[in-house]
C-alpha cells in the first residue's frame, strides 16, 4: 500500500505524535509498505529526504514563506484551522506527481488538504485525532484546570486568548467552529476520551469514530534496561515527571504533594529526590529546593531514568492518551497517575498502577507514599505495568493501523 501521511511537524522536531508517525511509518515500510510524510518546511531540514525508509516532502505554507511573525518558532512552524494557500497547492502537486492509495492526516494539516478531496485527487481519507484538536483550539479540551463543558464561540476566545492572543484565538476558534469535517472517510481516537470530546466537535453525524491507541517503539524495554544510568540522577530513590513543566501537566499539584512528601516523611533516612525532566513554561511554577530540573534529555537516558525511579508520576490534568505513562511503565517504574482522560486507558488501578483524582495533592501524595513504603505493592505495579505496556507497542498496534487502511480503501471503491 503507497500512504501518505500529512503531520505539521515531523522529526527532527519529535513530540509525542512525530514520534508516533515515525514510529508506525518506519515499521510500515519493514512491512512492504510505501510511506510518504509530507510536513511544512523549516529553516535547517532540506525540502526532501529519506528518514529510515520513510520519504519526507516539507512543503511552503504562508506562515513560513509569506508571514514568518505568525510563528513563534520558525523550527515549529504552525498550521491554522483553515486551508493553508500554499500548502493546498503544495499537496495537489504531490498528489499529481506520485501515485497514493490512501491519505493519512494528523492535525491540523488537514485542513489545506480537504479541498481537494471531493476533487479528481482525492484519495480515501483517515484522521487520526491525537488530542482534542478538532473541538478544542487550544487542544486541551480544559478551563480552569476541569474538563471543558463543550465549545462556543463565547467560552474558547477568552479561554484561547492567553495563549494565542485574543485576535488570533477569535480567527482560530471561529475557523475550527466553521467547519463540519466533510472529507473524512474514517476517523479514529487515540484514545477513549479524545473520541468522547468528538461527539462536540462539527462532524458529518455518518462518521463513526475508532478508538485505536497511539503506539511507541517496539524495543523500549530493552532501551532501559541497557542504557547506562545517567549521573545527573540522584543517589538516592527519586520520583520521575517527564512533560511540560506547566499546571495542565499537573506539575504544581505534584510540587504541593512532593513538599508534603518531604515534609512528613516517615523515614528511616532521607525522604526520595524528585526529578523532572521537560521545558519550563512562562506558567511554571516555583521548584522546590532540591528538586533537579532538566531539559532536552536524550530519550534513551529518560527511559533509563524510568527505569531507576522509585515511582513514576503522570498528574496530569488530561491526557490524550498517556504515552509518557506507557514508556515508565515499560521500563519498569511502578506508576501513580491522574484518572483522568487517555490515562484511564492505559492505566488500570490496583493492577498496573495507582490513579488518583487530578488536581488532588492529598490523594497525589497518599499514592506516593503507597508505593514508596510497600515493596511488595512496588514489585506488583512494576510487573503488571510491564506486561500492560506491551499493548501499546508498535508489534501490536500496527496491524491494527493496516486494517483500517484497508477498511477505508475497500469502502472507497464500493
Amino acid at each position: 500500500m503507497r500512504i501518505l501521511h500529512l503531520s505539521n511537524l515531523y522529526a527532527p522536531v519529535i513530540g509525542g505524535l512525530e514520534r508516533s508517525i515515525a514510529t508506525s511509518s518506519e515499521l510500515m515500510v519493514r512491512r512492504g509498505h510505501e510511506v510518504t510524510v509530507l510536513t511544512l518546511a523549516t529553516p535547517a531540514a532540506p525540502h526532501h529526504e529519506e528518514i529510515n525508509g520513510v520519504r519526507v516532502l516539507r512543503v511552503r505554507s504562508v506562515a513560513n514563506t509569506l508571514l514568518p511573525g505568525l510563528n513563534r518558532d520558525p523550527g515549529k512552524p504552525f498550521h491554522p484551522t483553515a486551508p493553508d494557500p500554499l500548502t493546498t497547492l503544495a499537496i495537489a502537486r504531490v498528489l499529481r506527481e506520485h501515485t497514493f492509495d490512501l491519505v493519512h492526516s494528523h492535525d491540523w494539516l488537514m485542513y489545506s488538504y480537504l479541498p481537494l478531496h471531493f476533487s479528481p485527487l482525492g484519495l480515501p481519507h483517515v484522521h487520526t485525532a491525537h488530542d482534542f484538536g478538532l473541538t478544542c483550539v487550544r487542544k486541551t479540551f480544559s478551563r480552569n484546570g476541569r474538563r471543558c463543558a463543550g465549545p462556543s464561540l463565547g467560552r474558547c476566545v477568552p479561554c484561547a486568548a492567553g495563549q494565542y492572543g485574543r485576535p488570533r484565538a477569535a480567527v482560530l476558534t471561529a475557523g475550527l467552529r466553521a467547519h463540519r469535517h466533510r472529507g473524512i472517510d474514517c476517523l479514529t481516537a487515540i484514545s477513549s476520551s479524545v473520541a468522547a470530546a468528538l461527539d462536540q466537535a462539527r462532524l458529518p453525524g455518518e462518521l463513526p469514530v475508532r478508538v485505536l491507541s497511539s503506539l511507541v517503539p517496539d524495543g523500549l524495554d530493552d532501551l532501559a534496561r541497557t542504557t547506562p544510568r545517567p549521573d545527573w540522577l540522584p543517589d538516592r530513590p527519586y520520583l520521575l515527571f517527564v512533560g511540560q513543566l506547566g499546571p495542565h501537566k499537573g506539575i504544581d499539584v505534584l510540587f504541593t504533594a512532593y513538599r508534603r512528601l518531604v515534609a512528613q516523611w516517615p523515614g528511616p533516612g532521607e525522604p526520595p529526590g524528585l526529578v523532572c525532566l521537560g521545558m519550563r513554561r512562562d506558567d511554571t511554577p516555583p521548584v522546590p529546593p532540591g528538586v533537579v530540573v532538566r531539559c532536552d534529555v536524550p530519550h534513551a537516558q529518560v527511559m533509563a531514568a524510568w527505569r531507576g525511579a522509585a515511582v513514576g508520576v503522570v498528574p496530569s490534568l488530561l491526557e490524550g492518551m498517556g504515552q509518557v505513562a506507557v514508556e515508565a511503565m515499560l521500563a519498569g517504574a511502578p506508576l501513580v497517575a491522574s484518572a483522568s482522560g487517555g490515562l484511564l486507558d492505559v492505566v488500570r488501578d490496583e493492577v498496573n498502577g495507582l490513579l488518583v483524582p487530578p488536581g488532588d495533592p492529598d490523594r497525589l501524595h497518599g499514592a506516593l507514599l503507597r508505593v514508596l513504603t510497600d515493596p511488595g505493592l512496588a514489585a506488583r505495579l512494576r510487573e503488571a505495568g510491564q506486561k500492560r505496556g506491551l499493548d501499546f507497542t508498535a508489534a501490536r498496534v500496527v496491524p491494527q493501523i493496516e486494517e483500517v487502511y484497508r477498511a477505508c480503501v475497500t469502502a472507497a471503491k464500493r
